[in-house]
């Protein structure tokens, strides 16, 4: 499934990739809750958080991670 998503998806999605069926079981769930925001993967729901509350340090995080992807270009 993460074949096709090159070094970028090497670096962000394949050290904490959740299968597709973790995700399906999340949605249902967050439905039978009636949530409104439904992050299957706990580490999302940390970035929003920090997006949110500490933009500097989320930007800073992006701008690190940027910088390791291109280097691997």
């Amino acid at each position: 499934m993460l074949d096709a998503t090159g070094s970028a998806g090497d670096l962000v999605l394949k050290p904490t990739a959740i299968e597709p069926e973790d995700v399906a079981d999340a949605l249902f769930r967050g439905i039978e809750e009636d949530r409104f925001l439904i992050l299957p993967h706990p580490e999302v729901a940390e970035y929003y958080r920090t997006r949110a509350t500490e933009p500097d340090r989320w930007l800073a995080g992006m701008n690190r991670l940027q910088q390791q992807w291109e280097a691997t270009r």
